[in-house]
């Protein structure tokens, strides 16, 4: 067990009692989010060679999955300030030094393209407003998807596609807008946030879907940033089980007068669940260290070679909705009270199953890539 992981998990008393006010506030606790640094969470992948830990992906899968078990928020937002340790890899030493310092600074952001950025003398004059900004309410830096222009207009690439690019931003220009009102993940804080205007140096700008500058084996397939949102997924599903057992352990029913975990069709549906979700955890953890040895081995990295990893990912959010509406079901009332934790684990997974890393619209890609069929539509990893 990593140091990381234990970390962890010794942090599970305080987040939990603090889950009723991150609800309430929509954002992590300033208390969360220190533990949380302290505990070497948002810098767990960047590589040794530049002074991290080196997490694997399967080791930062367990962590996320072991602070999803303690709360979803707290786990979504761990996945998303941890891209800290993968941006690296499109920068060169300089800029690192620049923008990142310290480690273990939290980034935020997205790199679909919300924004311009206009070719100056100085860089490029950036004007932009992104959504999903998880972890708005602490990060540190933040990154915004663009499309490069000129005076004439937006940059095409030698396919004649627009150029998209992702930039930093300097965090003095950030505006955060208190737009995460949601279902579920209520307190990642994923609000819109906007810079107006506002020059961005040449070497703050990289290509989030091109290769990486640097040789780490962790830089070697650069969507592993991606991989970290299974953990979220096997996390909501082993908790929700967990939390379904006990609850039907407790809870009498009338007029049978008997414990709801005695009848037949409960364990039934406990054991489908099971079953689904150790499946689906297994076959993630499994391409999980297929593809790490692929790439220690500088083996084929395809789109079609890792089209199973991709497969796997997103079956464990599918099986994450399932799971935890399949507990909600199965406590009937006891689900339906404000506050309940198979409420907040239903939408919390409902909303993690619209990311568009793991949403049901990759199934058909997917599909087609894996039948060696043409796959409808630019797409970035399928």
């Amino acid at each position: 067990m990593t140091t990381i992981l234990q970390s962890a998990q010794n942090l599970r008393p305080s987040i939990r009692s603090d889950v009723a006010t991150m609800q309430a506030e929509r954002r992590l606790t300033e208390s969360v989010v220190s533990g949380m640094r302290q505990a070497g969470i948002f810098d767990m992948a960047l590589p040794r060679s530049l002074g991290g830990p080196g997490l694997t992906p399967l080791e930062q899968f367990e962590v996320l999955e072991s602070l999803t078990y303690t709360d979803a928020s707290v786990g979504w937002c761990a996945m998303i300030g941890a891209d800290s340790g993968y941006l690296p890899g499109f920068l060169d030493d300089a800029t690192l030094a620049e923008l990142y310092p310290t480690r273990n600074l939290v980034t935020a952001g997205k790199v679909a393209p919300g924004g311009k950025a206009i070719r100056s003398s100085d860089g490029w004059r950036v004007t932009g407003r992104w959504d999903f900004g998880s972890g708005s309410s602490h990060a540190d830096r933040f990154i915004g998807g663009v499309f490069l222009c000129d005076e004439d207009g937006e940059l095409l690439s030698d396919n004649g596609r627009p150029m998209v690019r992702a930039a930093h931003l300097p965090r003095s220009n950030v505006v955060v807008h208190d737009t995460w009102n949601t279902i579920g993940m209520r307190a990642t804080a994923s609000n819109d946030y906007e810079v107006i205007d506002t020059l961005v140096p040449a070497s703050w700008v990289y290509d989030p879907f091109g290769p990486m500058r640097r040789d780490d084996v962790l830089y070697r397939m650069p969507w592993w940033f991606l991989v970290k949102h299974a953990g979220v997924l096997t996390g909501l599903a082993r908790r929700a089980i967990d939390e379904g057992i006990s609850a039907a352990t407790g809870k009498m029913l009338f007029p049978e007068r008997v414990l709801l975990i005695d009848r037949p069709g409960t364990l039934e549906v406990i054991a489908q669940a099971e079953a689904s979700a150790r499946s689906a955890r297994a076959f993630v953890t499994t391409e999980i260290e297929r593809v790490w040895e692929v790439c220690g081995n500088d083996g084929d990295l395809s789109r079609d070679a890792t089209a199973p990893l991709r497969l796997a990912m997103i079956h464990a959010s599918t099986v994450a909705v399932e799971v935890t509406r399949a507990m909600f079901d199965l406590l009937t009332t006891t689900s339906i009270t404000t506050g309940s934790v198979f409420a907040q684990l239903v939408a919390d997974a409902a909303v993690a199953n619209t990311h568009v890393a793991t949403s049901h619209r990759n199934w058909m890609p997917l599909g087609a890539r894996l039948v060696g069929r043409p796959v409808a539509g630019p797409t970035v990893f399928i």
